[in-house]
């Protein structure tokens, strides 16, 4: 009797924390993507190249490098407060040496022809071990940016392989969390 109360005290103090740590989670991301989420994202929309494909793998999506050399695929729409500094971090399982990945931001409303290239979040890169790369939105697309665009914007990001036709990286999941409530 004894060890069954035990056991019920601890399952309930288990669940307890569990819904606890949930809710912190949800308080903390704004944005979460897995690789399953990222697996089913789109290539690339651009003015000429780069549509990359993605294959969903071990526990990673896997985005391929189109033809040319480099691409990738595109987020959803999504729309950030500059205002409130996010944090964009993109967790790397793999990228095999000799090829690169990175990744930008793409405004829905371009203001100018070139943007639609896209912003420079993460440039090209070799990182990988399944670490975190992270960015400081607002601060990398700078006040230019923030002139043209305003502080509250939509638009997608990309995420690419360069480097070569065969170029993979392989992507655990994309996060991000706003510095300033």
């Amino acid at each position: 009797m004894r060890k069954k109360v035990l056991f019920t005290v601890l399952l309930f103090g288990v669940l307890i924390l569990a819904i606890g740590c949930t809710g912190k989670k949800d308080d903390v991301f704004f944005y979460e993507k897995d690789y399953n989420d990222i697996a089913a994202w789109q290539p690339m929309v651009t003015p000429g190249g780069g549509e990359g494909s993605v294959e969903k793998g071990d526990q990673v999506a896997i985005i391929k490098a189109s033809a040319d050399g480099w691409g990738g695929i595109q987020s959803e729409k999504v729309t950030l407060d500059l205002s409130k500094h996010p944090i964009l971090l993109v967790q790397v399982r793999e990228n095999h040496d000799g090829f690169k990945w990175g990744a930008k931001f793409v405004p829905s409303n371009l203001q100018l022809e070139d943007h639609a290239w896209g912003f420079y979040l993460i440039e090209d890169n070799n990182f990988k071990w399944n670490n975190y790369a992270g960015v400081d939105i607002r601060a990398k697309l700078g006040q230019i940016f923030i002139d043209l665009y305003g502080e509250k914007v939509e638009g997608v990001f990309w995420l690419y392989a360069a480097g070569s036709p065969e170029a993979t990286v392989e992507i655990t999941s994309v996060k991000m969390f706003n510095q300033k409530k």
